[in-house]
């Protein structure tokens, strides 16, 4: 398969999980995997305040009818979905940069690397779910809807 594709499918879900170690619940584990909240009490806050945009912005999300997410419960899935897009995109670029060939470079019917990586990132997002699923999990899922 095409390197931007996997970057944005499995490339992403990687990212995903690495972010995880470093999310509103990871941060509270200490290497061994102790339940220890590792970072400095400054460092806890700052981290507060920059992942409450995330919080917001989910919370305005409407996941089925005029239901909307709860962005204090998807929060740390949200926070490791974007995080691992971010590294995944990272990578694809580092990996275009430094070796450079038609194959990380050039369009695939019409589409650019950065495109692919894209439409590779919406495939693991795929799904399709009744409504009444829908109203359901935004109230106990951590994670947000595909959708």
């Amino acid at each position: 398969m095409d390197d931007a594709v996997n970057f944005g499918g499995i490339g992403v879900v990687i990212g995903h999980e690495l972010t995880h170690g470093f999310d509103d619940q990871g941060r509270k584990y200490d290497p061994q995997g102790n339940l220890r909240d590792w970072w400095s009490a400054e460092d806890g806050k700052e981290f507060e305040k920059r992942v409450s945009c995330i919080a917001d912005e989910y919370s305005s999300f409407v996941a089925v009818d005029d239901l909307k997410l709860n962005g204090h419960l998807t929060l740390g899935e949200n926070t490791a979905d974007n995080g691992g897009a971010r590294i995944a995109l990272m990578a694809l670029r580092k990996i275009m940069a430094q070796v450079p060939s038609e194959k990380t470079a050039a369009k695939i019917d019409g589409y650019t690397p950065e495109q692919r990586f894209f439409l590779g990132f919406g495939r693991v997002w795929c799904q399709k779910q009744r409504a009444e699923e829908s109203r359901r999990r935004v109230t106990v899922d951590p994670h947000s809807p595909g959708k």
